[in-house]
C-alpha cells in the first residue's frame, strides 16, 4: 500500500492543528485511549473522532491522492458527507456541518466541551 495518503493526512492534520476540516473537533491518530482521557469521552466513543484522509475531489471523479487535495476529516464528518445520495462540495459540507455546529446540532451534547 502507498504511503501517500496517510503521509498527506498527517501533514493535513498538523496543518490543521488537530482539528476536523468540517466540524473543527479535535481529532486523533494512534492513541485513542489518550484522548479518550483528554476529552473525558468513553472509550467506546473515540472512533467518532478518528483522523481520516478526505479527498477534496473524490478519485472516482479524477481527485488525486497528492497533499492539496487531501484534508484532515473527523470520521464522523467523513463518513456522514458520503452517505448523501447527491454528495455536497466541499466548501457547501463546511458550511453546512458548522451551522449545525453552531447550533449545536451536529455532535451530541456531550460533545461540545470539545468545541
Amino acid at each position: 500500500m502507498s504511503q501517500i495518503i496517510p503521509k498527506n493526512r498527517l501533514r493535513a492534520f498538523s496543518k490543521q492543528k488537530g482539528r476536523c476540516y468540517y466540524c473543527k473537533v479535535p481529532m486523533w491518530i494512534g492513541k485513542p485511549d489518550e484522548f479518550a482521557s483528554t476529552y473525558g469521552i468513553r472509550e467506546s466513543q473515540v472512533k467518532r473522532f478518528q483522523c481520516t484522509a478526505e479527498h477534496l475531489l473524490a478519485r472516482q471523479d479524477g481527485g488525486t491522492d497528492e497533499r492539496n487535495n487531501i484534508v484532515a476529516a473527523c470520521s464522523f464528518c467523513n463518513s456522514t458527507r458520503h452517505r448523501a445520495l447527491n454528495a455536497l462540495s466541499p466548501e457547501q459540507y463546511r458550511k453546512k456541518i458548522l451551522r449545525r455546529v453552531r447550533r449545536q446540532k451536529w455532535h451530541p451534547a456531550e460533545y461540545h466541551h470539545m468545541l
